[in-house]
């Protein structure tokens, strides 16, 4: 079992927000990302999103510890709940604008990477799950093939061919939506810019939020009883 799912069925199975605490410290980074590129950079909207998948992971604890990687199950909620998000707010606006964008101000000027990242999230989410959790592993966690391999239960070999055919297929979806880049300049763009810092303080709210919904959970069903 990966360190990963070690901390999750600690919490799911002795309620320890120790382990809850450092599954958010690891993974928000991730999360936050996509999520804002998915609402348009409105980093309010981005950190509710947030906010909304690590509750989610906290209920869901108990069934996810058997998961092989986390990682993938962290993707597909962002985009799930961004997508919930986005039509909550456009509701919220009586469609009469789009959701104000407050995007960060970029770290440089590459067009790479400003064609790449309206449709990025809808590529990844295109590859098959294997291939998915192999691209999210090396360039959005920036682990080494090593860590990629024992990840997916597979050798360092094993997974630099399944990191390359992934990027591969990713490469292709994209140039069928307009995005030409090579397969060097897609792993450079993945690199340098698919995950950025989330907002210092964000990590504590969320840890804070779940822990207190868990106290009245189960306050309320001392109650009950």
């Amino acid at each position: 079992m990966n360190d990963d799912l070690q901390l999750l069925r600690r919490y799911a199975e002795e309620g320890s927000e120790c382990a809850f605490s450092e599954l958010v410290a690891r993974h928000i980074d991730l999360v936050y990302t996509a999520a804002l590129r998915q609402v348009a950079g409105d980093t309010h909207l981005a950190q509710d999103v947030t906010q909304t998948v690590f509750a989610d992971l906290a209920r869901k604890a108990r069934a996810l510890s058997g998961r092989a990687v986390l990682t993938g199950w962290l993707f597909q909620a962002t985009r799930y709940a961004a997508a919930k998000a986005v039509r909550t707010e456009r509701r919220r606006l009586n469609r009469e604008r789009e959701a104000v964008v407050m995007q960060e101000p970029s770290t440089g000027t590459d067009a790479n990477w400003e064609q790449l990242s309206p449709v990025l999230d809808e590529a990844v989410a295109r590859l098959g799950a294997k291939d998915r959790d192999a691209v999210l592993l090396r360039y959005f966690e920036r682990k080494d093939l090593r860590a990629v391999g024992d990840a997916l239960g597979t050798s360092e070999e094993a997974a630099r061919k399944r990191v390359t055919r992934a990027l591969e297929r990713l490469r292709r979806y994209l140039t069928g939506r307009g995005v030409t880049l090579s397969a060097a300049t897609l792993a450079t763009a993945l690199t340098g810019s698919a995950v950025q810092s989330a907002p210092a303080a964000l990590a504590g709210t969320i840890s804070a939020a779940v822990f207190a919904g868990a106290t009245a959970a189960a306050a309320g069903s001392s109650f009950n009883l």
